[in-house]
C-alpha cells in the first residue's frame, strides 16, 4: 500500500508511461540543471545542507500531514497550530522554565488535534471545513492576544540550540531526521501504520475487518497536531521570536511535498520517504528561485503549479489503474 517515489511500468514501456511515472521528476531535474547553470553554487553540498537545515521544521510538520493524507483525510490547520503553539510557548518561556513551556505546548496541541478529530470524525464535518475553522480560531486567538505584534524574550540557551551543530549538522536537522525515521517505522512496520493505510484505502472494508476507523482518524489528527507543536519549537529556536502570522501557508507547502513525494490525496497510498524527498525538492526549488531574485509571490505560483501537476498525475494514475 505504500507508494513512495518509484517507477512502475507494466507491460511495454511507452512514452506515455514514462511521462506518467517520471514526468514530474524529469521536469524538476531540468529545473535543477537550469539553476545550477545560472548559479554554480546551487548543487554544492554546502548549499544543500543549508537548505535542509532551514527546512527542518517544515519536514517535521510534513510528517504529520502525511499521516493524515494516507488515512484519507486532510488538515488545513497545521500552519495556524504552529503559530499558536509558538506564541503560547514564547510567552511562557519568557518568564518560566523550558520543560514547563514545552509541556504546555504539547498539551495545547493534543487538545487541538482532538478537536479536529471531533469535528471531522464524530460530528461529520468535511475535513476542509472542520480543520480550517479550527485554524481560524487558534490564529485569531493569538492575533488578538498579541495584537499582531512579534513576541520576543526567549532564553538564550533555547535560541542557541538551533544554531549548535553536532557531527556537522544542526541540532534541528538531527531532530527532523529522527522524527522522520520514527514516522517511517510507525507507518510502515507497525500494525497501527497498516491500519492507517487500510482506513485510507477503504474505510468500509477496514471497519468490516474490525479496525476502529474513527479512532484511527482521530489519532492521525493528534499526530499532525503534535508534529506541528514540535515544528513550532524548532521554528522558535531558530527565529528567536514568534508572531501570529507565522506559517500561514505551511499547510499547502506540506501537502505539496507529500504529493510530490507520491502520497495520494485520495488516501491509502504514500509514505514518509517520498515526503522527505518532496520537502527537499520544494525547498531546493525555493532556494534556487531566491538565489535568482525571483519575487516571493511568483515562488508561490511556481510551488502551486508543481503541486497541481503532481495532483493531476495522481488523479490520472488512479483512473488508469482502476
Amino acid at each position: 500500500m505504500e507508494r513512495n517515489i518509484s517507477v512502475n511500468f507494466r507491460g511495454h514501456i511507452t512514452w506515455q508511461k514514462i511521462m506518467l511515472n517520471c514526468g514530474l521528476y524529469l521536469a524538476i531535474l531540468c529545473i535543477f540543471i537550469l539553476f545550477a547553470v545560472i548559479n554554480p553554487d546551487f548543487l554544492t553540498v554546502r548549499n544543500m545542507v543549508n537548505v535542509f537545515e532551514q527546512s527542518a521544521y517544515y519536514l517535521v510538520c510534513a510528517v504529520g500531514i502525511t499521516f493524515v493524507l494516507v488515512s484519507g483525510a486532510n488538515d488545513m490547520s497545521v500552519g495556524s497550530q504552529v503559530a499558536f503553539s509558538s506564541v503560547v510557548a514564547t510567552l511562557y518561556l519568557a518568564g518560566g522554565s523550558i520543560p514547563a513551556s514545552m509541556g504546555i505546548m504539547l498539551g495545547a496541541a493534543l487538545v487541538i488535534g482532538l478537536c479536529n478529530g471531533l469535528f471531522v470524525v464524530v460530528i461529520g464535518l468535511p475535513p476542509f471545513i472542520g480543520t480550517i475553522a479550527t485554524g481560524y480560531v487558534v490564529r485569531g486567538v493569538v492575533a488578538y492576544y498579541t495584537k499582531q505584534e512579534t513576541v520576543t524574550g526567549l532564553p538564550r540557551d533555547y535560541t542557541a540550540f538551533a544554531w549548535t551543530k553536532t557531527l556537522g549538522l544542526s541540532n534541528l536537522t538531527w531532530i527532523a531526521v529522527l522524527i522522520v525515521l520514527l514516522g517511517i517505522y510507525v507507518l510502515k512496520y507497525t500494525a497501527y501504520g497498516r491500519r492507517v493505510y487500510a482506513c485510507g484505502s477503504n474505510p468500509v472494508a477496514a471497519g468490516v475487518m474490525g479496525i476502529n476507523v474513527k479512532w484511527i482518524k482521530i489519532s492521525v489528527y493528534v499526530i499532525a497536531a503534535m508534529s506541528a507543536a514540535v515544528a513550532s519549537m524548532m521554528l522558535m529556536s531558530r527565529m528567536g521570536a514568534a508572531r501570529s502570522g507565522t506559517a500561514d501557508l505551511l499547510h499547502m507547502e506540506c501537502v505539496a511535498a507529500a504529493v510530490i513525494g507520491g502520497t495520494s490525496l485520495k488516501g491509502g497510498q504514500g509514505g514518509l520517504i517520498g515526503t522527505f524527498i518532496g520537502v527537499f525538492l520544494v525547498s531546493m526549488i525555493r532556494n534556487g528561485l531566491n538565489s535568482n531574485g525571483i519575487n516571493s509571490f511568483w515562488q508561490l505560483v511556481f510551488t502551486g503549479g508543481i503541486t497541481l501537476f503532481a495532483a493531476v498525475l495522481d488523479s490520472y494514475k488512479s483512473r488508469t489503474s482502476a
